[in-house]
């Protein structure tokens, strides 16, 4: 069935000498996998398949959601002039990406995910200022969309984050646990309410907020050690 859609590559993969396998997030479908031949040599169709590219797609759509689904048209809903030429942008489009790609691995429908990623990728290509910490703030606020959202219960009684319950509790000493400092630095984060917010954290704080929320991701969803992404990121922005 030939349909159209609007969408957001999350990763892509060569695939013979023309061609691609890309894993993309759709308006209509949700995440799947895609491919799409004689494209590796078409410079200009390939940009479009770069990390978190905001696309409009014409598929055929085959029987089954697990079935690799062909494209036969695609073009720019939104050309990322500043994620393709500025490293940190384009390695943080490549982590959320991957990251997005992993917790959704299902193809089902979400509006409520489709534009909060929607909106993340124009907040990246716009931003000039305050983005190194805009992967903290996803990461943060997938959460909601995933069914984990921490609870924000921060106080002087209840001063250590349980990993497992999501939510501050009194210390126990329990392994699940993050210490009195992290927990402290965590709690911060939590009064975040949205991605435009500015967070002041400088490269050890945003390190250890990556590594606290990854670690969170791993006890409610998936293993997030095997990122690839991740020791890039972790080098652009050491």
């Amino acid at each position: 069935m030939l349909t159209e859609t609007n969408a957001i590559v999350l990763r892509t993969i060569k695939y013979s000498e023309t061609s691609v396998i890309a894993h993309i997030y759709t308006e209509q479908f949700g995440n799947g996998s895609y491919i799409m031949n004689n494209v590796r040599t078409n410079h200009s169709k390939m940009a479009m398949f770069q990390p978190l590219s905001f696309v409009h797609l014409s598929v055929i759509r085959k029987k089954t959601s697990k079935q690799i689904h062909r494209i036969t048209n695609i073009s720019f809903q939104l050309v990322p002039t500043d994620i393709t030429a500025n490293v940190f942008k384009s390695t943080i489009a490549l982590f959320v990406g991957e990251i997005t790609d992993k917790v959704f691995k299902e193809e089902e429908r979400c509006d409520a995910v489709f534009q909060y990623l929607k909106s993340f990728v124009f907040l990246l290509e716009e931003s000039k200022t305050n983005f190194a910490n805009l992967h903290i703030l996803y990461l943060l606020h997938l959460t909601r969309f995933l069914g984990f959202f921490p609870q924000n219960n921060f106080t002087a009684q209840t001063n250590i984050f349980s990993l497992l319950n999501s939510q501050f509790i009194s210390p126990n000493g329990l392994h699940e646990n993050l210490s009195l400092e992290q927990s402290r630095l965590f709690s911060l984060i939590i009064n975040s309410e949205e991605l435009t917010d500015v967070l002041e954290l400088n490269r050890q704080e945003r390190q250890q907020l990556l590594d606290i929320l990854l670690l969170y991701y791993d006890y409610h969803i998936c293993k997030t050690q095997q990122l690839t992404s991740l020791g890039i990121l972790k080098m652009v922005f050491e």
